[in-house]
């Protein structure tokens, strides 16, 4: 039974109950509505709705919407191509292990936001980390607004939500003082270790920036470094791409520091020459660097540090010498103000005690 209309159609079921069918203006067929309705009045409301949103440009796309959510993730995944290896890797570990098991098989149009909190605090329950739960809904919210996008989906589910995500978990960087980089240094087994060690300090280099290093990137008369590259190991694997930024940067560095970069560089004849290597002239692992030289190390010195925790204190160290925030940003590479401001330009110890001196000697001249 059929319900005669100047747009679409409406038919009664065998069950009872009504269904709208919608002209698709591609292939001029009659598309089912994705419900059925229990009144031939209800049905006929839909079919207008459906027209006016298809006229004002706003129709949701009722073939897509039906498509289950692993169908979008190959586009997804070509739409991130550009980013870094890292940050690949970590989309694609959330979708897999978290993302696709709870949602792949759902249709789009299907994907509640009561769902979405009730598979937060399942990961909550489970202690997977803060971060790892953030990452997967991250890859979900994204994949979900690739739908809304395309009108497939109205609104994402996962704005809808009620179910807060853990708050990530933000470290203080401690900051070391001039003879605690020493120290840290002199801890070092290898005497490249020892320059690394203060290059990371006194430089603010990142670690994959600092293996990545070539003799040809120092100017040892202008006392420059130009970092260009990274290396960074993803799934074992050794990538050496372009910095964090993807941009090149020059820094000028202190004049002690430029002399032991060059004194390393000449045990080199190649300018393409890794300043520190392996034995056999190849890229260091960091996480090899870590495990036999600067944890050791750091144990010996007795400071509970990391190796980004020398970048933060070449960012004080950088203020404290009169740089502007501006100046550091530039320096460490940074793509955001608010990055150096919030995370990397911290006190030192005694800072404070130095600068309430200096106001001491300003009130003296009253």
């Amino acid at each position: 039974m059929s319900g005669r209309r100047s747009w679409g159609g409406i038919r009664k079921l065998r069950s009872g109950r009504w269904q709208a069918l919608w002209l698709d203006p591609d292939t001029r067929n009659k598309v089912p509505a994705p419900e059925t309705f229990a009144t031939k009045a209800a049905a006929g409301r839909w079919l207008d709705a459906k027209r006016t949103d298809m006229e004002r440009g706003v129709a949701i796309d009722e073939r897509a919407a039906n498509q289950p959510l692993r169908d979008w993730w190959p586009g997804y995944q070509l739409s991130y191509e550009n980013l870094k290896p890292g940050t690949r890797a970590s989309y694609e570990v959330a979708w897999r292990l978290r993302v696709e098991p709870a949602f792949g098989s759902v249709r789009v149009r299907n994907i509640r936001p009561s769902q979405i909190d009730a598979w937060v605090a399942k990961m909550k329950a489970s202690g997977v980390s803060p971060a790892k739960i953030v990452g997967a809904h991250g890859v979900l919210r994204r994949l979900l607004d690739r739908a809304v996008r395309d009108r497939v989906i109205s609104v994402n589910p996962c704005a809808l939500r009620e179910t807060r995500l853990p708050r990530l978990p933000l470290r203080e960087h401690p900051i070391l003082t001039p003879a605690e980089v020493a120290r840290l240094s002199q801890a070092m087994r290898r005497e490249d270790d020892k320059v690394l060690t203060r290059l990371l300090a006194y430089g603010g280099l990142r670690i994959g920036e600092a293996l990545a290093l070539r003799k040809r990137n120092l100017d040892p008369v202008r006392h420059t470094l130009t970092i260009r590259e990274s290396a960074t190991e993803v799934s074992g694997q050794l990538v050496v791409g372009t910095t964090k930024t993807s941009a090149v940067r020059t820094i000028t560095l202190p004049k002690s520091l430029s002399a032991e970069l060059a004194a390393l560089t000449k045990l080199h004849d190649a300018p393409e020459a890794l300043i520190f290597s392996t034995k056999t002239g190849t890229h260091r692992r960091y996480r090899i660097w870590r495990r036999d030289s600067f944890d050791p190390a750091r144990k010996k010195a007795g400071l509970d540090v990391n190796p980004h925790d020398l970048r933060a204190t070449c960012a004080s160290l950088l203020i404290d010498a009169g740089a502007s925030v501006k100046d550091v940003q530039n320096h460490l590479g940074h793509a955001s103000l608010a990055t150096t401001m919030e995370i990397y330009t911290r006190v030192r110890p005694g800072r404070s005690a130095d600068l309430a001196a200096k106001m001491d000697a300003l009130m003296a001249e009253i």
